[in-house]
């Protein structure tokens, strides 16, 4: 579907974008530091993913409280699962993201979807062109902006 964010969701969406190329970045800065200084390989999901919620509580990272959490814990879900598409030969070594790659995208849950409209955590409902029937319950969607930042 296509959505017409206003002025301040566009802004809270490029923020949100910004919020989980953090939480990427700052997972393999970690995974990547401790495996050469110290010779081991953190878990991602059982080491760095808890410290989403400890940085939350920091000063410095404070700002990452407005933010959907479930989209920053995704996002070191996907670092694990190209952590693993490199160890098994199907992928390149995971590389950090920049806002000036091809494309910014989150993956939220908790979303509902209406005959205008799309819900996501966080926001108010942002206005979207609906082109066909939603079937079944809307469980979770990506939201990504293109080359363009449409």
């Amino acid at each position: 579907f296509r959505i017409y964010p206003t002025a301040a969701q566009e802004a809270f969406l490029w923020a949100q974008w910004g919020a989980v190329r953090k939480c990427w970045n700052m997972a393999l800065f970690l995974k990547k530091h401790y495996y050469r200084t110290r010779g081991v390989s953190l878990d991602l999901i059982h080491e760095i993913k808890p410290l989403i919620a400890r940085a939350k509580k920091s000063k410095k990272y404070a700002w990452l409280r407005e933010y959907d959490s479930m989209a920053l814990q995704e996002s070191v879900r996907n670092l694990n699962k190209g952590y693993r598409a490199f160890f098994d030969g199907r992928a390149g070594f995971p590389h950090y993201k920049s806002r000036r790659g091809p494309q910014s995208s989150y993956h939220c849950t908790n979303v509902s979807v209406g005959p205008n409209y799309v819900r996501v955590p966080k926001m108010e409902p942002i206005k979207a062109r609906i082109h066909r029937e939603v079937v079944g319950k809307v469980k979770s969607i990506t939201l990504e902006a293109d080359a363009a930042g449409d």
